[in-house]
């Protein structure tokens, strides 16, 4: 009987001792979009309770116009939604998705995009895990312009069908609306399109356009993230205000 106890006891002292840990914090970006862990977290359940879907939920955030941190307010989303809340997410990378105006000119390539007909499979295959996390990232091709995009375009709904059974949630960081027409184009196979401005340089009519060209084009506002924004009023008072 002692002995039995005696082999449990050091038995025990073996086993790893469970350690609290804070949840990981948010990497700060080379250019601040000012929304806290908090208001992401908000974000998170705001589109949660806005789009419904039988699988996984799509969701592209695009600005009218660059420089609006479209990109790491996804990303800092994304990160968020595994980390703390446990979700299967994919940030997919399209602010690469440049568009050269003078591609009206341009000859049409005769060999398909990335080696493949639909122009996908290559980016599909590069999609990383993020260490330690159910966070997964990919970066869309860089398409010389619409006419690289054209043929791609009827592989979307198919692309979206594969990663929608994959992920619990999907957020594209599009290129901005004055770059590139990708993601008015996309903007009808995904679930949501949510607008990012920033305070004090995006104007109300340029807002308003870019939300029109969506809905003309197919596609759903759910809503708008409003980047850079600074309130003058400190933190004990504005809980009044």
């Amino acid at each position: 009987m002692s002995a039995t106890f005696a082999r449990k006891s050091a038995t025990a002292r073996t086993l790893p001792v469970p350690v609290r840990t804070r949840p990981p914090r948010v990497m700060p970006a080379p250019h601040p979009h000012g929304l806290a862990p908090g208001e992401l977290v908000k974000l998170h359940h705001s589109l949660a309770e806005s789009l419904s879907a039988e699988t996984g939920v799509i969701c592209q955030f695009i600005a009218p116009e660059s420089g609006a941190g479209t990109e790491h307010v996804v990303y800092d989303l994304a990160y968020i939604s595994a980390a703390w809340l446990g979700k299967r997410v994919l940030f997919v990378n399209g602010t690469g998705m440049q568009f050269d105006p003078m591609d009206q000119f341009a000859p049409r390539r005769d060999d398909p995009l990335l080696g493949h007909e639909d122009g996908l499979e290559d980016a599909e295959s590069q999609i990383t895990r993020v260490v330690g996390l159910n966070l997964y990232q990919m970066t869309m091709p860089s398409l010389r312009g619409a006419l690289d995009f054209a043929p791609t375009l009827k592989h979307i709904p198919e692309f979206l069908a594969r990663l929608r059974n994959a992920f619990d949630l999907v957020v594209i960081a599009a290129p901005a609306a004055s770059d590139a027409p990708m993601g008015v184009l996309l903007s009808r196979f995904v679930d949501g399109n949510v607008l990012v401005l920033e305070a004090g340089r995006t104007r109300v009519p340029v807002a308003m356009e870019l939300r029109n060209s969506l809905s003309a084009s197919g596609g759903t506002v759910v809503g708008a993230v409003l980047t850079r924004y600074r309130n003058a009023a400190p933190r004990w008072l504005r809980r009044w205000l």
